[in-house]
């Protein structure tokens, strides 16, 4: 039998997490409208139906909210790279077909701020890292690397970027195939 401290505790877990997505709900709704630095705490709070003093416990500003977003999807993409352990253009497919599942989530994102620290976040995931390693020898320097790794990552998002906010976006299959030839410099 669970003894009352237990009891209290998940209640409070779950008086926290029913906050968080609350606020991260509200934060997202808003986002629809306009820019991160645009928007208040008061009106998240006021969106979630959550006074300032519970922000303030959970989050310094509204930036720390988003990252804290942001972060929940890199989470569920690393999950979503982890039942996919090969490196091959099934799992390529496969996070295509999460990005779209979540398209509204991450076009939100994407077009949240001017920073590109969520697309760096997206671009480091340590499959996608390891994808860019293996195409390239010892043979490349460190710097040359970088250079691939920021061309690659940038175009890579811009493409991923214009597809999901695309209405007649061409296949998954196709996407993939694009992708696939960006990494592996086949054009």
């Amino acid at each position: 039998m669970k003894n009352d401290d237990q009891v209290d505790e998940k209640q409070e877990n779950q008086r926290i997490r029913l906050s968080k997505t609350l606020l991260k709900n509200a934060l997202m709704e808003l986002l629809k409208e306009k820019r991160i630095e645009k928007i208040s705490i008061y009106e998240i709070c006021n969106k979630a139906q959550i006074n300032r003093t519970t922000f303030y416990k959970y989050y310094g500003n509204q930036y720390d909210l988003l990252s804290d977003i942001e972060n929940d999807c890199i989470c569920a993409l690393e999950l979503h790279f982890s039942l996919n352990r090969k490196q091959d253009i099934i799992t390529l497919k496969n996070v295509l077909k999460y990005l779209e599942s979540e398209r509204e989530k991450f076009m939100i994102l994407l077009n949240s701020t001017d920073g590109n620290e969520f697309v760096f976040k997206l671009f480091n995931l340590p499959l996608i890292v390891n994808l860019f390693n293996l195409r390239f020898s010892a043979d490349y320097s460190k710097n040359l690397k970088e250079y691939f790794h920021l061309f690659v990552c940038n175009g890579g998002y811009a493409i991923i970027r214009k597809w999901l906010s695309d209405d007649d976006r061409i296949s998954l299959d196709d996407m993939a195939k694009l992708l696939d030839s960006v990494f592996n410099c086949r054009f």
